[in-house]
């Protein structure tokens, strides 16, 4: 702008070379223009200046981090929020200054904000300190989890009748503390959130405690309930997992009962002790075996068995199945209590889309064929290949209850989803849930060691009423 004002005046100098008042007059507005154009541009420059220093002066746009919330400090105010999706953490500070909402929009102080939890926090990054938080509106959240199914070999965790992802990056805690995925027993309740498919945070709620049994040996080859939903064959060395609570425990051989009524705490190990019961006479009852397809195989309490003829049993509880080739295989329990009774079983014959049998006995059962948890279930085993626990060294080894030896040792593998437990005097005791896959090959673990017991929980099994 200013060259061409110039130009402009060289040119009127140029006609007008010969007149020297009109040269001096065009001299003297040249300098006057040229001048206003100067002062006008340093002064719009100099005005935006001082917008550009008013600007940096104000407050700074608040951060924003959406996460899980890994550890809440609420004595020195402190969150850490775990990136969705990454292992980035962000520490940020907190006070009674900060506005915090839960999911319902209440306001809330920032010591109920729990461990496992989703939220979008805002904070200042001058100084870390905490503007504001709230739960994003496509978080989910279920509670009260306890029918649930990890399957490590495709990343997922099925409930509610759908199946969701997990990752590496996915955060599982209890008691407010990380946790391995591993750690968690199938006995446990949980707590999930996640948006849409992806699972970011499993918080343990209700954990598992440990039941061991003591001068029972009469009872060795009958059946143990625990609660309502728990029935195993009783072996030596039972070391039993199940969810914290209160249990009446029921073992019974032939026409002999043994009950206790026992708390079990969540990380505790309990005693039941046996030795001032003593087992009654025996009654024995006549059953006859009505099954179809003939010629299928027939276990009772794992042992095969001809019932081509009736069959005495004592009174008692029985884990009986029945298989053959081409048909789905039938388990359940059998509560033999009457002189003489009939049972029926019908298999039904194996097809891609069949995932469940239908057969039932016509007897007199009180409950179906269970593992720990009363779910159907027939355990395969994999003969030719073994499963090696190989620490920690000295470690009392228990496969689904069942006490397999002293770490290292070394027994038949069984394939599928299963509790791997570890015991040792003076240590915690500590559960795992590992999934052996159907691959032809040995299985190796090697787990941490047990932490120092720092108490012994007290036996508040007391013989019931």
């Amino acid at each position: 702008m200013v060259q061409r004002v110039i130009n402009e005046v060289r040119i009127m100098m140029f006609r007008m070379k010969n007149n020297k008042i009109w040269r001096v007059l065009l001299c003297l507005g040249a300098f006057f223009v040229c001048s206003t154009v100067l002062w006008g541009c340093s002064s719009g420059q100099g005005k935006q200046g001082v917008n550009s220093g008013a600007s940096g002066g104000a407050t700074e746009t608040p951060s924003g981090v959406e996460g899980v919330v890994t550890a809440n400090d609420a004595q020195v105010g402190q969150l850490t929020l775990r990136d969705l999706g990454s292992d980035i953490e962000t520490v940020i500070a907190y006070d009674a200054t900060a506005t915090m909402t839960d999911r319902f929009g209440q306001e809330r102080d920032g010591s109920e904000i729990e461990v496992g939890e989703i939220i979008e926090a805002k904070y200042d990054p001058s100084d870390g300190r905490l503007l504001s938080t709230d739960i994003p509106e496509d978080v989910w959240e279920y509670q009260e989890v306890n029918d649930y199914k990890f399957d490590s070999d495709e990343g997922s965790l099925s409930f509610a009748d759908r199946k969701y992802k997990y990752t590496d990056q996915t955060f599982f805690a209890s008691d407010g503390s990380p946790i391995e995925r591993m750690e968690i027993n199938k006995q446990d309740v949980l707590t999930v959130r996640g948006t849409g498919y992806n699972v970011y945070s499993v918080v343990k709620t209700r954990g598992h405690g440990y039941i061991r049994l003591s001068h029972y040996k009469d009872f060795i080859g009958g059946m143990i309930e625990v609660g309502d939903s728990m029935i195993l064959p009783v072996t030596a060395n039972m070391l039993i997992t199940v969810r914290e609570g209160s249990y009446k425990v029921i073992l019974s051989k032939n026409h002999s009962t043994a009950v206790k009524n026992v708390m079990v705490q969540n990380g505790k190990e309990v005693t039941l002790d046996f030795s001032d019961y003593e087992p009654a006479d025996s009654k024995i009852g006549v059953l006859t075996f009505d099954i179809k397809p003939a010629g299928a195989d027939l276990t009772i309490n794992g042992t095969a068995v001809s019932y081509t003829k009736p069959i005495a049993l004592a009174y008692g509880i029985y884990q009986i199945k029945v298989s053959m080739t081409g048909y789905t295989t039938y388990t359940g329990t059998l509560d033999v209590e009457e002189k003489a009774s009939t049972v029926r079983v019908d298999l039904v014959e194996e097809k891609a889309d069949t995932t469940e049998t239908t057969a039932k006995p016509s007897s007199k059962s009180s409950k179906k064929g269970s593992d720990d948890t009363g779910t159907e279930q027939t355990k395969q085993m994999d003969s030719d290949h073994t499963i090696t626990v190989s620490a920690p060294e000295g470690a009392e080894v228990y496969l689904d209850n069942v006490y397999k030896g002293l770490a290292p040792c070394t027994f038949t593998k069984v394939i599928g989803s299963q509790t791997i437990t570890l015991r040792k005097d003076g240590y915690t005791t500590k559960s795992y849930s590992v999934d052996v896959l159907d691959d032809d090959q040995d299985v190796k673990f090697s787990f941490s060691d047990l932490g120092v017991k720092e108490e012994t929980a007290e036996t508040t099994a007391t013989p019931a009423p």
